[in-house]
Parts: structure tokens; C-alpha cells; sequence
């Protein structure tokens, strides 16, 4: 049976490209005072932007109803497909509880939900990594196997040049230790079990940066079949720049994708935040004629 792959948007997997992938990506809500917008449905990030210089009222997210997911797994399930809906990490959001209500609708439906850990750029190359095995023909058993080693090894490493909307939001995690010392240091932050936590200190964020690259490769160390992704927030030169720099160092040459994150990501990241997202492939797509 062929396998639909769903996810949220805060895998940043553009409408465009969700396209192109063949993935159903169920929005999540950016709410300014009264107002809502859906996640690249109806706030583009130019919008976004634009909103947050004028507006008086700094904006959160909030998750998807159960109905929108109701929507994408009805639609796979009348083509016949079964579902896999990869969603933000846990600890991060409650979209896992609406897609799990959603899910709870279609008695013995096949439809699996997985917490990835993760968000932005690692769920988005998660995503992308699962969407692969299900256009080879993998079961969804076989597809959630051959995400065991890239959900054990996905890491984050990620500077923001200003704390304060993640404080904000509630998404600080372990790192709200930190913000009583923000004057004098500058932190390079992880996702430790699905959750923001500090990853090192240090005095600038240029130092913070090169400190990303770091961690980074001392994580990964040059391992074969590692993807990369650098994310960013209305910061793209930077980006450039540190995706210049992380590829002069590797070992052998990698893709290195550069990202924007969208809306739902700026709320709690703030303008200029900077991240890279790795994880690693085994043989993943060995058993796959086993598991038609």
C-alpha cells in the first residue's frame, strides 16, 4: 500500500516544494492580537515581517486544529494510501495532541503519528528523508526503521543574537537559566530530548558562531551519508556565509542547503537567528524490496 507522508510547518517545507515532494503540510496558526494567519497559507514571511514592525502586539503560534489534520489524512486515505505524519517535537508544541485527536477519528485507519524531536530545518530534512523511502516503495514499518538512525543522530546547534522571544513564547526549555546573564554572554543552544537547552557560552556571536561550526563538526565528525541544513531568520548572508565555512571543512564534499525559516520558527527565534541541522543515514534503503 503507497504511504503518504504529512507533516507540520515548522519543517519550513514551502508550499512549492511540499509540492514537489508529494508531502501534505498542515499549517500551524501565527496569531497577532485577534488575528490568526496560517503558516505560509496566509502569512508569507515578507507579511510576516511587515506585521511585526507595525504591529503593537508582539505574535505566538499556536497548533493546528484536529479538523486540518482531519483534512490531510482523509485525502490520503480516499486515494488509498496509508499515513505517516511526522510532527515538531513534543516539547516544543502541542501539534502532536491535534494530530493524534485527528488520527483517533478514522477507526483502524493506517495512519502512524511519529514525534520527531525536532523542528525547523531537522524535521524538514526528516521529512525529506522518509518521503524518499515511501517513493521507493518502503512500508510505513520499514520507512519508521529507517528513521531510527537519523532520529538518533539529529543534532542542532543554533545562535540567536536575542533570547527574549523565546522567553517570551515559553520555548527558552533548558536555556531560561541564561537569561539573568544575557549581558555578558552569548549562547550557542542544542535540542536535548526534543527541548531547547544551552549547548556552550560565550562572549560574542561571532564566537558564537564559529562555536556552532564546531560542536557541529565534532558531532558529525565528517561521518559519510550526513546531511546538513543551515537555517536562518531574515538573515541570509549570514547563512551563506556559515554554509561556506562548514563545507570548506568537511571532509568530502556534502550538500549543504540553505533555508529560510517562516513564520512560525521567527515568533520564538527572533530576527537573525542562525542554526545548522544535521543528521546521519545508515543503509537505510537495503530491505526496501522486502517491504513492498
Amino acid at each position: 500500500m503507497p504511504v503518504a507522508i504529512v507533516t507540520d510547518s515548522t519543517s519550513d517545507i514551502e508550499p512549492d516544494r511540499a509540492r514537489a515532494l508529494g508531502v501534505s503540510v498542515v499549517p500551524l496558526l501565527v496569531v497577532f492580537g485577534e488575528r490568526s494567519y496560517r503558516d505560509y497559507v496566509d502569512l508569507t514571511r515578507a507579511d510576516f515581517y511587515a506585521l511585526l514592525a507595525t504591529e503593537k502586539t508582539l505574535p505566538i503560534t499556536s497548533a493546528p486544529t484536529a479538523a486540518m489534520f482531519e483534512e490531510a489524512f482523509e485525502q490520503a486515505l480516499g486515494r488509498g494510501d496509508e499515513v505517516l505524519c511526522i510532527v515538531v517535537s513534543s516539547r516544543l508544541s502541542g501539534t502532536i495532541n491535534a494530530a493524534q485527536a485527528a488520527a483517533g477519528r478514522f477507526a483502524q485507519a493506517p495512519i502512524t503519528i511519529l514525534d520527531s524531536s525536532t523542528v525547523a530545518g531537522g524535521l524538514g530534512l526528516l521529512v525529506t528523508v522518509a518521503q524518499e523511502s515511501a517513493r521507493a516503495g518502503m512500508s510505513v514499518e520499514a520507512i519508521v526503521r529507517s528513521l531510527e538512525r537519523p532520529l538518533a543522530t539529529q543534532r542542532l546547534f543554533a545562535c540567536l543574537p536575542d533570547l527574549s522571544h523565546l522567553q517570551r513564547t515559553g520555548r527558552i526549555g533548558r536555556a531560561r537559566g541564561l537569561v539573568g546573564t544575557l549581558m555578558r554572554i552569548v549562547p550557542v543552544l542544542c535540542l536535548e530530548d526534543g527541548e531547547i537547552a544551552p549547548e556552550a557560552t560565550v562572549r560574542t556571536f561571532a564566537r558564537a558562531q564559529e562555536r556552532m561550526l564546531e560542536l557541529c563538526l565534532e558531532a558529525n565528525q565528517g561521518g559519510a551519508g550526513t546531511r546538513y541544513v543551515v537555517m536562518h531568520t531574515n538573515a541570509p548572508e549570514l547563512a551563506r556565509r556559515i554554509a561556506e565555512r562548514l563545507d570548506a571543512r568537511l571532509e568530502m564534499p556534502t550538500p549543504i542547503e540553505v533555508r529560510e525559516a517562516g513564520p512560525a520558527i521567527a515568533v520564538h527565534a527572533g530576527a537573525g537567528a542562525l542554526g545548522i541541522f544535521s543528521l546521519q543515514q545508515g543503509g537505510d534503503h537495503d530491505n526496501r524490496s522486502s517491504d513492498r
